[in-house]
Formats: structure tokens, C-alpha cells, sequence
């Protein structure tokens, strides 16, 4: 399989309808979710949050267009895309969808691993995906986040 990794940075404000990041399938693949991990490099200081991955029918338009980078310089451009905040218009969220649900602080790197054959599985389906919400913060702060994936 193809792996692939997708990094972005935002502001972390909470929203039930703008995600941070989102990963998007087309018809073609069906899009793995190995790993997910959020952190921060601004100064610690005691923020916390609640993220969760949602499943989404439509892709939104974000504020800008993460490429996707294959892990491996050999594999193709990836066929999945990619959108980092600050979304415009926020992707079509499937109701009470949640996928993952992951809590933490800044001053702490937060990770998710599967076990083997627990990925989170896009469909193959165009403008089908995940979006990385941000439930509640206690405040706004700088959040670094990566998704490795495969096709």
C-alpha cells in the first residue's frame, strides 16, 4: 500500500461546523487512517481540548489545500486530498458520525495508533472523508497536526 501524510497548523478554536483539517477519498481509493497526531509548539501554557474525527458527505472549502506527501518517494502522488482551516464553508458533517475521539493538553503531544486492522476506513466514494473537529479548548491555541494514511 501507498502511505502518505498530511500536516497542517491552525489555530485550535472550537466549532461543531468548521474542522481544522479534513481528509477527503475519492471514487478510486479507499483511504486508510494510521496515525493521528495533534501538539503544539507555541509556549505551554495550560490549555486542554477534545478533537474527534467526523465523517463528512462533501469537502467544504477550507482556506487553503493541503497536498498530501507520499512517505515514500517512489509512490505516485497521492489521490486523496486535503483542506486546512480557516474553512469558508464547512463540509457536510454525517450527524453523530464520530470515528475517534482523542482529549489532551498543550503541554502534551496526543497520539493515536491502531492496532492492525483498526484503521479508520474512508469509502471509496468522491468528496467522502473525516474532519478533525475541535469539540470544546478551553482557549484558542496553536495546534500542529499530521495524519498518516495509506491508499
Amino acid at each position: 500500500m501507498r502511505k502518505y501524510s498530511v500536516i497542517g497548523n491552525a489555530t485550535c478554536t472550537q466549532s461543531a461546523t468548521l474542522p481544522l483539517i479534513t481528509l477527503i477519498s475519492t471514487a478510486n481509493i479507499r483511504p486508510r487512517i494510521n496515525d493521528v497526531v495533534l501538539g503544539s509548539g507555541a509556549s505551554p501554557v495550560d490549555q486542554n481540548g477534545r478533537f474527534a474525527l467526523q465523517r463528512c458527505t462533501t469537502a467544504g472549502t477550507p482556506g487553503s489545500s493541503l497536498t498530501p506527501q507520499a512517505l515514500n518517494p517512489d509512490d505516485p502522488a497521492a489521490l486523496a486530498g486535503s483542506g486546512l482551516a480557516i474553512f469558508s464553508a464547512g463540509p457536510t458533517l454525517t450527524a453523530n458520525a464520530f470515528v475517534l475521539q482523542l482529549a489532551g493538553a498543550m503541554r502534551s503531544t496526543i497520539r493515536w495508533v491502531p492496532k492492525d486492522g483498526h484503521e479508520i476506513v474512508l469509502p471509496a466514494t468522491a468528496s467522502y472523508g473525516v474532519a478533525l473537529m475541535a469539540l470544546q479548548v478551553s482557549a484558542a491555541w496553536d495546534l500542529s497536526m499530521m495524519i498518516h494514511y495509506t491508499e
